[in-house]
């Protein structure tokens, strides 16, 4: 089989895997061969420390999960990997050899490196990490090369092509996840009334949608249907809509392409990011033959915003205090937080220190989950152009 062959398989059955997890196994095995790859690991995950949270891990070696590589992994050496923080600072896309994610002297004592990627045949590996949904990061992994000779430029090129179709097959999952309707059928996903779903034939043509997007295109709120034909309602981002699902929907009957974009709603502060992902065969049923691409349209998650004043007065913190734990609440890391205050990172980790002491805690994660514990008193809506700003102490 060719590499062109190959590739295509391989992006069929990620746009399977995308709808159905049934399909994942299939889908992860032709990933592993088409880069060559004894295996990867794929993680979703918000935050840039070990306390981030991760909302969908995989490890798949050949056509099998490993789900024992995860156990051990999360239980016995997470807090101590010394690749977590420094994955999930890298910039979109980068690719990184896992031998340049350790120091000289970690390479030589570290115990992730040693032992739980030697048993992992993980210690030559390929790392990157993705702008995922949400303010997520999903980071993508490789094992090592299964050829004798290592990773050459061809497997490379590979790697790098398959890369923003990892990212559209975790954000279509995370959608679907999100409206509760990840492995339902064609059919029923038209019964869902979390997020917009329509159906698009083969030119392109609305042939179904679910209520909440006949009222969005009704109203065109960033999105209508002329003749039945999807479109942005704003001229500079229709050309980009309609090149997703020209990709989407290929002439002859060639393999579409998934992609995401945003499109601006009815109001300046109002988006949506619009899916659109090929529909292949083998998922349509009788009622659904003439389906040849799914459009999901979901808003962004809104920032979290907890009032530093209200954290303060919980949870008896000072201005600064609160300050900081509003911002870490808010998904910004020790290095976002520093950055934005003009503060250096021990000093942010020296109030945390401090807030950890007060509060009688020992992670971020529990600080975390104490302020956003007060989401249900700040009733108060976030100012406009608000920016954080408090006096300090």
């Amino acid at each position: 089989m060719s590499s062109e062959d190959l590739f295509e398989r391989t992006l069929a059955s990620m746009h399977r895997a995308a709808l159905d997890d049934s399909e994942w196994l299939s889908a992860a095995a032709l990933i592993n061969e088409s880069v060559s790859a004894v295996g990867h690991a794929l993680v979703l995950t918000r935050g840039h420390s070990l306390d981030g949270e991760i909302f969908f891990m995989r490890f798949c070696y050949g056509g099998r999960r490993r789900e024992d590589f995860e156990h051990t992994f999360i239980h016995d050496y997470l807090d101590r990997d010394e690749r977590v923080p420094r994955i999930t600072r890298l910039p979109d896309g980068q690719l990184v050899h896992t031998p340049e994610l350790f120091t000289e002297v970690e390479r030589k004592r570290s115990p992730v490196y040693n032992e739980l990627l030697g048993d992992m045949e993980a210690q030559r590996g390929l790392n990157v990490r993705l702008d995922g949904p949400a303010g997520s990061d999903v980071i993508w992994t490789l094992a090592d090369c299964a050829d004798k000779d290592g990773w050459s430029s061809d497997h490379l090129a590979m790697f790098k092509r398959l890369r923003p179709h990892i990212r559209h097959l975790v954000s279509v999952r995370h959608a679907l996840v999100e409206a509760d309707a990840l492995g339902t059928s064609l059919h029923g996903l038209l019964e869902n009334a979390r997020t917009c779903v329509m159906e698009l034939d083969r030119r392109g043509k609305i042939v179904a949608a679910n209520d909440l997007a006949r009222d969005i295109l009704r109203q065109r709120d960033g999105l209508f249907a002329p003749g039945g034909f999807l479109r942005a309602t704003r001229v500079e981002e229709n050309s980009g809509l309609q090149r997703l699902v020209a990709r989407a929907i290929p002439p002859f009957r060639g393999q579409g392409v998934g992609g995401s974009a945003i499109v601006g709603g009815s109001s300046p502060s109002s988006r949506w990011i619009v899916h659109v992902q090929p529909v292949e065969p083998g998922l349509r049923d009788s009622r659904m033959r003439r389906v040849a691409a799914l459009v999901l349209a979901v808003r962004p998650a809104s920032p979290v915003w907890i009032d530093p004043g209200l954290v303060a007065l919980a949870l008896g913190l000072t201005v600064t205090e609160s300050r900081l734990a509003s911002m870490l609440a808010a998904g910004k890391c020790v290095r976002e937080i520093a950055a934005e205050t003009g503060r250096k990172k021990a000093t942010v980790h020296w109030h945390l220190d401090r807030i950890f002491r007060k509060l009688g805690i020992a992670r971020q994660a529990e600080l975390v989950r104490r302020v956003l514990s007060l989401q249900t008193l700040n009733e108060r809506p976030r100012p406009a152009g608000s920016t954080d700003e408090s006096p300090s102490d």
